[in-house]
């Protein structure tokens, strides 16, 4: 896939662009999961700057309380909620269905999950580990409870990797039942996430729906190379100087958030390519561009194993079944 040419590229970071994104977010209300710290808090901050209803769906409410406050001193009359979710459980992701399923929901950003995966590897959801869970598997449910909202205009957004592009996938080895690694975890809970949001997409448009599955990545985004925010982003001495140490190629989580918002508000991604994938253009930072994601994750083989997970993780029904 070409990536498209039309797509008028916003500036560096949330805060530059105020004024593109003030006009859009007027009237619509996005879900943010993982939304008190990182990438999310970051996305939030945006939404809320351009006027949207956020709702911050979060594991830890005082966390989230706290995210919302610091973006209501940032952005008065800031319209923002919270609501539960734990992307690691299954209960979770239906009980978050079941309060978004009578309200307005013109985006949901599925951002929650784990970094650092673990040392060892940790049982999680239908035999596969806890990071796959976390990343993948939780979000594949909520996507499931919440299919008949696809039927209108909203956008689901999946966030993938760079680092789908640094190491390669086993589509026959997901649930990593053999040869668990950490980083390897990341990157096949990341690859999934991509592979299933790029063949929802074309899955859509194959059942004539409004609705737009986009992917993204923020690049290599770095909290040491973010602003400071009072018990959300508080970097110590060590990691700023990693930062700047980093910064020829690494950017701000500030940066990498505009992604986020733009897979969220932007009007020109309505006619962009199917599976059309988000990122920086120098792949680690740089301003927003649309890409072509990792091979793999635009391969049938990926994808196919990715839907049937999404399948398992919805009890065996395919809500978007042909």
């Amino acid at each position: 896939m070409k990536p498209a040419t039309s797509y008028p590229r916003p500036a560096a970071d949330i805060y530059a662009n105020r004024e593109r994104w003030a006009p859009l977010g007027h009237g619509k209300t996005v879900v943010v999961t993982g939304a008190n710290s990182g990438l999310g808090f970051f996305a939030s901050l945006g939404l809320a700057q351009a006027g949207a209803q956020v709702i911050l769906a979060c594991r830890n409410q005082s966390r989230a309380e706290h995210a919302m406050e610091q973006i209501r001193r940032r952005v008065p009359g800031a319209r923002v909620e919270f609501m539960q979710y734990d992307s690691s459980r299954i209960e979770s992701a239906m009980g978050l269905a079941a309060e978004l399923r009578n309200r307005p929901l013109d985006a949901l950003i599925a951002n929650a999950g784990i970094i650092r995966a673990p040392r060892e590897r940790q049982a999680g959801l239908l035999g596969y580990e806890l990071t796959m869970s976390t990343n993948f598997i939780g979000h594949a449910r909520l996507a499931g409870e919440l299919a008949d909202r696809f039927s209108q205009p909203m956008r689901f957004i999946g966030l993938g990797s760079m680092s789908t592009r640094m190491l390669a996938t086993d589509p026959k080895n997901l649930a990593l039942a053999r040869d668990y690694h950490p980083y390897r975890a990341y990157v096949q809970s990341k690859a999934a996430v991509q592979a299933f949001t790029l063949a929802l997409d074309h899955r859509l448009r194959q059942l004539e729906l409004p609705a737009r599955a986009l992917a993204i990545h923020p690049g290599y985004a770095l909290s040491g190379l973010s602003p400071q925010v009072l018990s959300i982003n508080e970097p110590d001495y060590a990691k700023r100087l990693i930062g700047q140490l980093q910064a020829g190629f690494a950017q701000g989580k500030h940066e990498g958030a505009v992604a986020l918002v733009e897979a969220a508000l932007a009007p020109e991604l309505d006619a962009a390519p199917r599976g059309c994938y988000l990122g920086p253009k120098f792949l680690t930072k740089g301003p927003t561009v649309l890409a072509s994601p990792a091979k793999a994750t635009r391969g049938k083989e990926l994808q196919g194993k990715a839907w049937e997970l999404f399948v398992k993780a919805n009890e065996g029904l395919d809500p978007f079944a042909l």
